[in-house]
Protein backbone atom coordinates (compact mmCIF):
# COMPACT_ATOMS: atom_id res chain seq x y z
CA UNK A 1 0.00 0.00 0.00
CA UNK A 2 3.00 2.68 1.38
CA UNK A 3 4.75 1.80 -1.83
CA UNK A 4 1.40 2.31 -4.29
CA UNK A 5 1.45 5.99 -2.70
CA UNK A 6 5.09 6.68 -3.22
CA UNK A 7 4.62 5.47 -7.28
CA UNK A 8 1.47 7.54 -7.71
CA UNK A 9 2.97 10.74 -5.93
CA UNK A 10 6.03 10.25 -8.16
CA UNK A 11 4.10 10.27 -11.30
CA UNK A 12 1.96 13.33 -9.86
CA UNK A 13 5.23 15.43 -9.64
CA UNK A 14 7.03 14.25 -12.33
CA UNK A 15 9.50 12.58 -10.35
CA UNK A 16 10.80 9.30 -11.02
CA UNK A 17 9.70 6.22 -9.18
CA UNK A 18 12.62 4.87 -6.74
CA UNK A 19 13.40 1.13 -6.70
CA UNK A 20 15.62 0.28 -3.39
CA UNK A 21 14.64 -3.07 -3.81
CA UNK A 22 18.62 -4.24 -4.44
CA UNK A 23 20.01 -1.22 -2.78
CA UNK A 24 23.49 -2.20 -0.65
CA UNK A 25 24.91 -0.10 2.49
CA UNK A 26 28.13 0.22 3.04
CA UNK A 27 30.17 2.19 5.97
CA UNK A 28 33.58 4.36 4.91
CA UNK A 29 35.24 6.77 6.76
CA UNK A 30 37.66 7.51 3.72
CA UNK A 31 37.56 8.03 0.80
CA UNK A 32 39.81 8.66 -2.53
CA UNK A 33 39.21 11.03 -5.55
CA UNK A 34 40.83 10.43 -8.75
CA UNK A 35 39.79 13.21 -12.05
CA UNK A 36 40.03 11.83 -15.55
CA UNK A 37 39.60 13.60 -18.77
CA UNK A 38 35.99 12.16 -18.82
CA UNK A 39 34.99 11.30 -15.91
CA UNK A 40 35.28 11.39 -11.78
CA UNK A 41 36.20 8.23 -9.72
CA UNK A 42 35.31 7.83 -6.11
CA UNK A 43 36.87 5.21 -3.92
CA UNK A 44 35.33 4.46 -0.33
CA UNK A 45 36.78 2.55 1.95
CA UNK A 46 37.70 1.75 5.48
CA UNK A 47 40.75 2.67 7.51
CA UNK A 48 40.55 0.93 10.92
CA UNK A 49 43.62 3.36 11.98
CA UNK A 50 42.02 6.88 10.66
CA UNK A 51 42.91 8.56 13.93
CA UNK A 52 46.51 7.04 14.87
CA UNK A 53 47.80 3.54 14.23
CA UNK A 54 46.28 0.74 16.58
CA UNK A 55 45.37 -1.87 14.63
CA UNK A 56 47.63 -3.45 12.22
CA UNK A 57 45.57 -3.06 9.23
CA UNK A 58 45.93 -1.48 5.64
CA UNK A 59 43.06 1.16 4.24
CA UNK A 60 40.61 -1.16 2.54
CA UNK A 61 38.82 0.20 -0.75
CA UNK A 62 35.96 -1.36 -1.49
CA UNK A 63 33.57 0.74 -3.45
CA UNK A 64 33.93 2.81 -6.51
CA UNK A 65 31.41 5.00 -8.00
CA UNK A 66 32.48 6.00 -11.33
CA UNK A 67 30.27 9.42 -12.52
CA UNK A 68 30.39 12.22 -15.16
CA UNK A 69 31.90 15.60 -14.16
CA UNK A 70 28.68 17.05 -14.16
CA UNK A 71 27.34 14.33 -12.05
CA UNK A 72 30.02 14.91 -9.67
CA UNK A 73 29.55 18.49 -9.32
CA UNK A 74 25.12 17.94 -8.72
CA UNK A 75 26.98 15.68 -5.82
CA UNK A 76 29.23 18.14 -4.26
CA UNK A 77 26.45 20.90 -4.34
CA UNK A 78 23.67 18.28 -3.04
CA UNK A 79 26.38 17.37 -0.12
CA UNK A 80 27.11 21.31 0.54
CA UNK A 81 23.70 22.06 1.07
CA UNK A 82 22.89 18.75 3.21
CA UNK A 83 26.26 19.84 5.43
CA UNK A 84 24.96 23.41 5.70
CA UNK A 85 21.06 22.40 6.80
CA UNK A 86 23.32 19.85 9.08
CA UNK A 87 25.11 22.01 10.88
CA UNK A 88 21.93 24.98 11.06
CA UNK A 89 20.03 22.49 12.98
CA UNK A 90 22.94 20.68 15.13
CA UNK A 91 26.00 23.21 14.94
CA UNK A 92 29.41 22.80 13.23
CA UNK A 93 30.87 19.82 12.84
CA UNK A 94 34.62 19.62 14.08
CA UNK A 95 36.87 17.86 11.97
CA UNK A 96 39.66 17.92 14.20
CA UNK A 97 39.30 15.32 16.34
CA UNK A 98 41.36 16.72 19.54
CA UNK A 99 39.13 19.66 19.64
CA UNK A 100 36.46 16.95 19.64
CA UNK A 101 37.97 15.06 22.44
CA UNK A 102 36.59 15.19 25.89
CA UNK A 103 39.41 15.76 28.95
CA UNK A 104 39.85 12.57 30.97
CA UNK A 105 37.69 12.24 34.10
CA UNK A 106 39.44 12.87 37.16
Amino acid sequence: MAEEATQTGAQENNSPAIDTQNLRTVYANVCRIVPTPAEIIVDFGLNANFFSPVLPEPLKLETRVVMSPDGAKRLAQALLNTIHNYEATYGVIELDIQKRRKPPAQ
